[in-house]
C-alpha cells in the first residue's frame, strides 16, 4: 500500500485494504460495498465520497498492488553485486510469494479486467504487467550477455515459459482446492531455462517436454 498521511489518505487505505480482502474473497462481482464498507470500519457512503464506483475502486487496489511488485522487481534488478542469474531466481521466488498470498486477487484483476475492456482498470492491468515483465526480459538479456544463457534462445520465450508455467501451476492448484505454493516450480523453471545449452529445435522440444512432465506431476 502507498504510504499514507492526513486523514483523508488514511481512510483511502483502510478501504483498499477492505476492498483487497474482500475482493479476494468474494470476487468482483459478489463483493459489496456494504462488506467493504463494514470491514474498513465507515460508512458506505463514506466509500463512494472517495471512489466513484466498485470498478474504481478495484482499480485502486490494483495500482496499489502492481506499484508494490514493480518497486521490489527494480530493486532486485538494480542489485549489482548479484549475477543475472541470481536476480532472475529472485524475481521468480518473490512472485511465486505473492502468487502464494495474493492469487484470488490477481485472478479478479485479470478476470474483471477481461470483462471490461477499455476502461481504465483494463489499462492499468494490461500496463503493469508488462512493465513487471520488462524486469525478467531485461535480466534474462543481462544473463545471455554474461554468457550463463544461450544468446540464441528467444527472451520472450523464456519469459513467457517462466510465468506460463507457474500461472497454470496455480490455477491447477487451485481448482485442486489447495493452497498456490509455486516456489518449487518456479526453481525448477528457472533451471530449466538456464541449462539449455545451445538453442537448437530438439533442445527446446525437450525443455517444453520436461515442462510438461514438471506440470503433471504438479497437477497429481
Amino acid at each position: 500500500m502507498k504510504p499514507v498521511g492526513g486523514k483523508s489518505e488514511r481512510t483511502r487505505s483502510a478501504v483498499r485494504a477492505a476492498a483487497a480482502a474482500c475482493f479476494a474473497d468474494s470476487g468482483f462481482q459478489a463483493a459489496t460495498t456494504a462488506e467493504i464498507a463494514r470491514r474498513a470500519g465507515v460508512s458506505e457512503g463514506t466509500v463512494f465520497v472517495h471512489y466513484a464506483s466498485k470498478l474504481g475502486l478495484l482499480t485502486a487496489v490494483t495500482v496499489d498492488f502492481y506499484d508494490a511488485i514493480q518497486q521490489r522487481g527494480a530493486t532486485v534488478v538494480a542489485e549489482s553485486e548479484a549475477t543475472p542469474t541470481e536476480r532472475l531466481r529472485r524475481l521468480v521466488h518473490d512472485w511465486c510469494e505473492v502468487m502464494t498470498r495474493e492469487w484470488p486477487l490477481v485472478q479478479v484483476f485479470i478476470h474483471t479486467a477481461q470483462a471490461f475492456p477499455g476502461t481504465e482498470l483494463a489499462t492499468v492491468v494490461i500496463e503493469s504487467n508488462r512493465q513487471y515483465t520488462r524486469l525478467y526480459a531485461a535480466v534474462i538479456d543481462e544473463m545471455k550477455a554474461a554468457g550463463e544463457m544461450d544468446p540464441a534462445l528467444p527472451t520472450a520465450l523464456v519469459r513467457d515459459m517462466i510465468f506460463g508455467t507457474l500461472e497454470h501451476s496455480a490455477r491447477g492448484q487451485m481448482y485442486a482446492g489447495r493452497t498456490v505454493h509455486t516456489a518449487g516450480v518456479g526453481r525448477q523453471i528457472v533451471d530449466l531455462v538456464i541449462g539449455t545449452g545451445k538453442a537448437s529445435d530438439n533442445r527446446l522440444a525437450t525443455i517444453e517436454s520436461k515442462i510438461d512432465r514438471l506440470l503433471e506431476l504438479q497437477d497429481r
